[in-house]
């Protein structure tokens, strides 16, 4: 078996039910053991903070290592499958190096022109999930009014952007004049819901209804749109910013829930696992579109480990401008 080696982890301070700060995490060293066999070791380049992590914490006690997803280079292997110095996508954890079983991982072949830290990004789980939930859930056809929300989030600016690419008219929904504003810079329209008037801009956007929803946030803002929905309107939730720094999943305000009966409304809700099987093909697609310039994503990154809880709490709180990962080896 290979040798054992020191590496750093961010660890919970306090029961994961609690409220989350900067305070409710540390970073600690310990001793990793070699890959068994059908393992490998990877040493972590960057990881992806996403909101769901906060979902898993809430179970958790003092001493939990979030999950996260990686990509980095395997540093020991036991498995015919992958050699020493491959670079690998992985189900890992805020660590700077971890050992998962050979299984679990997919060879990266980093393409021509395409940053590093794009592999936790658009080509990760958060582009593949704004491609599965618009291309297989949502899709949109041209001519058609779509509105994201949460859409200079992770998932949400891949998301604006390929709706924009099927032909239809997309409009953002986020929190923020500097959300506006860099949704601008890549050429999607967006208005902002801490306004008093963000109902009245939609409205204006699209008089006669909206066709279509890729939701991110769940909650007031969710519901005014689905109020919104023309007939035969369609819904497809991914995610509940909203509420994710809560214990628990806020209700829909709806008023009246019967409009899906009364408008033949479609809701379907998803997960990027229940297409994981055109992962390569996503990705095909994906990195096409970045080469081609249809397809970017602000990044946000946290310098190293111990940047990465305070980072996570502003994520939380929708301090976050663009995708955030963490830099492991700054």
């Amino acid at each position: 078996m290979a040798a054992s080696v020191t590496v750093s982890e961010v660890r919970l301070t306090h029961d994961g039910a609690d409220p989350i700060t900067a305070a409710s995490f540390e970073v600690a060293a310990r001793e990793l053991p070699g890959p068994a066999d059908g393992e490998i070791t990877v040493g972590v380049g960057y990881a992806s903070l996403d909101p769901s992590q906060r979902i898993r914490m809430r179970s958790e006690g003092a001493g939990f290592v979030p999950p996260a997803g990686v990509v980095g280079t395997v540093t020991a292997t036991r498995s015919d499958r992958f050699a020493v110095g491959d670079t690998v996508l992985a189900p890992g954890a805020w660590a700077s190096a971890v050992t998962v079983p050979a299984a679990d991982a997919e060879p990266y072949d980093v393409p021509d022109g395409v940053p590093l830290r794009h592999a936790v990004g658009l080509l990760g789980l958060t582009g593949l999930t704004a491609y599965f939930g618009v291309t297989r859930v949502l899709r949109p056809r041209p001519g058609e009014k779509v509105v994201v929300t949460g859409a200079f989030g992770g998932v949400g600016q891949a998301a604006a952007q390929l709706v924009a690419a099927s032909g239809a008219e997309v409009l953002g929904v986020v929190g923020g004049p500097d959300k506006v504003a860099g949704l601008a810079r890549l050429g999607v329209r967006a208005v902002d819901h801490r306004s008093p008037q963000w109902r009245a801009e939609v409205d204006r956007w699209a008089p006669d209804g909206v066709h279509a929803v890729f939701d991110n946030v769940w909650g007031e803002v969710s519901a005014r749109l689905v109020e919104r929905l023309r007939p035969l309107g369609r819904v497809a939730l991914c995610g509940q910013m909203s509420g994710i720094a809560d214990a628990v999943v806020p209700p829909l305000p709806l008023d009246n829930w019967f409009r899906l009966v009364t408008r033949s409304l479609t809701v379907q809700g998803f997960r990027a696992a229940d297409f994981a099987a055109d992962n390569a093909q996503a990705r095909k697609a994906l990195a096409e579109m970045i080469a081609a310039g249809t397809l970017d994503q602000e990044i946000q990154q946290a310098p190293g480990l111990a940047a990465a809880g305070a980072a996570f709490a502003d994520l939380l709180r929708g301090r976050t401008v663009g995708k955030l990962v963490v830099e492991v080896r700054a």
